[in-house]
């Protein structure tokens, strides 16, 4: 028997189905199942969600990623009634390679690990997953659990790293796959790749291709992990930088830079 994993992540129509449907293509043999979480972290609304996204896009950008997303949804709702090109729901490309559901509203709770616990999993993995990994869970597969990070850790831990290497002049970006640990984007780092950042890159433009090099990472771990090539190096909290969502000015600052959302 192979490496067992389990995926989880969480729904979105703009970037990670295409990511899964790259994991599956090659690996799904692997994965023993998936749990969806919503989109919003834990204390968000979608309220404060849209005043923050308002406030950094600004309004006309503000309509045109409202307008992009919309689309996406009605096209992934029109997917699972009528065969469509292309990916628009991470549920609909786990549907597609029918990988088995496991819903829950905690990934910490007892219930949930109890779960996990009779798949016998040697490996998680965390996509954008929309919830803290606590202690249990990360102790719970037999090689831990893994996360894939758009950025080149250890800089650029926390939140939309791809506006922040846009909006501070960097030349590079990348993806980092890492083990997981309590600690925010923390952990040894498993798998790392650069991404050179072009002078007409967007924030569009560097997530589709850190999540594309994310996703390839992703399988690359996978095939490692199965066949024991395990090895990691540092990610050297000393070197750390951490970034929170940004704000209307950094969004002012990014746009002065000449730089684009889309």
């Amino acid at each position: 028997m192979g490496l067992r994993a389990f995926i989880i992540t969480q729904e979105d129509c703009l970037y990670l189905p295409q990511f899964l449907h790259t994991v599956l293509r090659h690996r799904r043999a692997n994965i023993a199942g998936i749990t969806i979480l919503p989109e919003l972290m834990p204390k968000q609304t979608w309220t404060s969600t849209l005043r923050d996204h308002l406030a950094l896009y600004g309004p006309g950008q503000f309509l045109r990623q409202s307008f992009r997303y919309a689309t996406r949804r009605a096209l992934a709702v029109a997917s699972s009634r009528v065969l469509l090109p292309g990916h628009y729901s991470v549920r609909g490309v786990a549907q597609q390679y029918e990988v088995p559901f496991y819903e829950t509203k905690s990934v910490n709770g007892r219930e949930y690990l109890d779960t996990l616990r009779k798949l016998s999993l040697d490996l998680v993995i965390s996509i954008n997953a929309s919830q803290k990994f606590k202690s249990e869970i990360l102790a719970l597969p037999r090689l831990g659990c893994i996360n894939v990070h758009g950025a080149l850790l250890p800089r650029y831990r926390g939140r939309l790293p791809s506006f922040w290497v846009l909006a501070n002049g960097e030349k590079e970006t990348g993806a980092t796959v890492h083990f997981m640990n309590e600690e925010l984007d923390d952990g040894p780092i498993l798998l790392q790749e650069r991404v050179p950042i072009e002078p007409d890159d967007t924030q569009d433009t560097i997530i589709r291709k850190t999540k594309a090099t994310g996703a390839r990472l992703i399988v690359d771990a996978i095939d490692r992990l199965e066949q024991g090539a395990i090895t990691t190096q540092p990610n050297d909290r000393s070197q750390a930088t951490y970034f929170s969502f940004p704000t209307r000015e950094d969004g002012l600052r990014l746009r002065q830079q000449g730089r684009r959302f889309l």
